[in-house]
């Protein structure tokens, strides 16, 4: 029997109402920051995705080291994962590719520019802008798995740090190393662009953190028995020296995404949600998994619907519009789980498993 983690459960609600919270309003009053140099403050903090990556690979490998088939627990995970993605790619299509091909006529050049398009939005960008984190977590799966699998969990280590190494060079805290001039240079080509976008999110985030989320796993006793202080001390010294560096030797710039201490952070944060204690949350774990996928999921097509129906306008919103605009897309997401947990339970169902049986013996926790 798998056991049970109340703290990955927590991590994910308060994860996905933070998520919910910096579209609605974080991230807007990001850009009013009279002082751009402090936005290199938010970066070692920026530990919720890794986060986010790691809980999702130290979960894949305790259900494929304990599933008979680990090949066919794969699959399903990734396929359960596919199957929450697709319509909204399907979604992305009806709203902006159908409409583009009907007004732009039916000729090779529009198909061409659609196509890539639809491309980016897919691979890159997501069809929504917080579904970015998809395609690289499916990517990060899948070649974890195989990696360790054909070659054992030292190579994976090994691409694992390079590719990490690569994303800080391009965008991140080591982009000095490159030098000005070439710096501007790789900026300046749009296809490069996409490039550094995808060694970001993919070497950057979803494939060294999806692997240490499994490392954390393998040696779980190890990792949960260890000291908390020298973590606290390394990532407090490692964020506090390299926030230093940035504020006074380098200019921000939007091409800073990522950090060394991103990594301490990450796993200071992990060492935190596995010693989390708490009957309660099991309880109602599953309402709270589906609050949590639905909030993720789901707030930007609310948001989107709010503003429509309200006819606001998002960069004209006052205080007292925005606490009814954040109040009522929280509400819906909140309505919305409701009606699909009572839709489920009426069913016997759990709408995060519907395409498939569970296996006996695996807890009821995913990622």
């Amino acid at each position: 029997m798998r056991r049970y983690y109340p703290g990955i459960t927590i991590f994910k609600l308060v994860g996905c109402l933070l998520v919910l919270f910096s579209h609605l309003m974080f991230n807007r009053y990001m850009g009013t920051i009279a002082n751009p140099q402090l936005r290199f403050l938010a970066l070692p903090l920026g530990a919720i995705v890794p986060c986010f990556y790691a809980v999702a690979g130290f979960l894949a490998y305790k259900g494929w080291t304990n599933a008979s088939d680990s090949r066919t627990y794969m699959r399903r995970n990734i396929l359960r994962i596919l199957y929450m993605y697709i319509p909204f790619c399907l979604l992305f299509m009806g709203q902006y590719i159908i409409p583009e091909l009907i007004h732009g006529g039916l000729n090779v050049g529009n198909f061409i520019l659609q196509a890539k398009i639809l491309s980016a939005a897919v691979v890159l960008n997501g069809p929504s802008v917080q579904l970015w984190f998809i395609p690289p977590l499916l990517f990060s799966m899948f070649v974890c798995y195989w990696l360790i699998k054909r070659s054992g969990i030292r190579a994976a280590l090994i691409l694992g740090i390079l590719g990490f190494l690569l994303s800080l060079l391009l965008t991140g805290s080591l982009r000095a190393v490159l030098g000005t001039s070439l710096n501007e240079l790789l900026s300046g080509i749009p296809m490069l662009d996409y490039f550094k976008l995808f060694i970001y999110r993919y070497l950057g985030l979803g494939f060294p953190f999806v692997l240490t989320g499994i490392v954390i796993a393998k040696y779980e006793e190890k990792f949960f028995r260890a000291r908390v202080w020298p973590m606290i001390m390394m990532a407090a010294v490692i964020s506090a020296l390299e926030i230093i560096y940035l504020l006074q030797f380098t200019a921000w710039s939007a091409e800073y995404k990522i950090t060394i201490g991103i990594i301490p952070n990450t796993v200071l944060l992990f060492y935190w949600i596995l010693h989390v204690k708490s009957q309660a949350i099991q309880k109602y774990h599953k309402f709270i998994n589906l609050f949590s996928v639905v909030t993720f999921c789901g707030h930007i097509l609310l948001m989107q619907m709010n503003l429509i129906l309200l006819n606001w306008d998002v960069a004209e919103l006052s205080g007292q519009q925005n606490v009814v605009y954040v109040t009522l897309t929280f509400v819906e997401c909140l309505i919305a789980s409701l009606l699909l947990y009572k839709w489920s339970s009426a069913f016997a169902l759990n709408p995060l498993y519907m395409y498939g049986k569970r296996k006996e013996g695996h807890s009821d926790q995913s990622i």
